[in-house]
């Protein structure tokens, strides 16, 4: 007689993730999104931040070599906005500071800081203003010091306290000076200046902007702690310090140099 054999039935259950269990992990993923990114963006900024004082820090050093080939003046420029600096048509686009300290940086790219955003004309007025080739940057230098009549280096008493180039958020096509003087701009010192800290100038890293001072030296300050003596500028003999602008800030014009 066969002997009977016995099969069992062995039932296989697979284990997996409840809703509430999948809901928990996309939680904590949102969470942890929620920290990493700000922390990733405040590192790229800071890296961006630093590409940029390193461009200031060389646009620095460019127009202390230029005052020493040129009796310890600082570079002129004729125009508050010459067109095409890199490539200009005529003399008096050709008298800018970028153009003046080039040869001694030797790159248009410095002129350019990474976190600065281009231009948009909003017309086809100011079409000329569009950043493009080798004429892009947010870089200002200022009317005070970048004049007609090539400022004396001996003429600043504090140049380690008096900013010569400062930077705007927007890039454009044209070498700026800002601020610059009423109708004929890098006029003489005794004139009105205007825009030394306008709302969107010194803020692109964070609520500050870097600058280049009159020595030659880099620092980045906070936007509402410049003041107009840090251009060499008073207003009514008062020394202002905070952002200019409507809206109850600080007004923009009849600002008088101090030499």
């Amino acid at each position: 007689m066969l002997g009977h054999q016995k099969q069992t039935c062995h039932k296989i259950v697979i284990n997996g993730f409840t809703l509430i269990e999948l809901l928990v992990v996309v939680a904590i993923i949102a969470v942890l999104a929620a920290i990493l990114f700000p922390v990733f963006a405040r590192a790229r900024e800071n890296a961006r931040r630093a590409s940029c004082m390193s461009n200031m820090k060389q646009i620095g050093l460019g127009i202390m070599m230029y005052a020493q080939d040129y009796d310890e003046k600082y570079p002129i420029q004729i125009n508050s906005s010459n067109k095409r600096y890199s490539n200009p048509t005529t003399t008096i686009e050709a008298n800018n500071w970028i153009l003046n300290i080039y040869p001694y940086v030797k790159s248009w790219q410095l002129f350019r800081c990474p976190s600065a955003k281009p231009y948009e004309s909003p017309d086809s007025a100011h079409d000329y203003m569009v950043p493009g080739g080798n004429n892009d940057t947010n870089y200002l230098a200022s009317g005070v010091i970048i004049r007609t009549d090539g400022l004396s280096m001996a003429a600043i008493p504090n140049a380690s306290e008096v900013v010569v180039v400062h930077e705007t958020d927007t890039a454009y096509s044209v070498a700026q000076l800002k601020p610059d003087h009423y109708g004929v701009s890098a006029s003489a010192p005794d004139g009105y200046y205007e825009y030394w800290n306008y709302a969107t100038y010194n803020k692109n890293h964070f609520d500050g902007g870097n600058q280049v001072f009159c020595d030659g030296h880099v620092k980045w300050r906070k936007q509402t702690s410049i003041c107009s003596a840090d251009y060499g500028l008073l207003r009514g003999g008062s020394n202002l310090c905070g952002v200019q602008g409507g809206g109850g800030l600080l007004p923009t014009g009849s600002y008088v140099a101090q030499f």
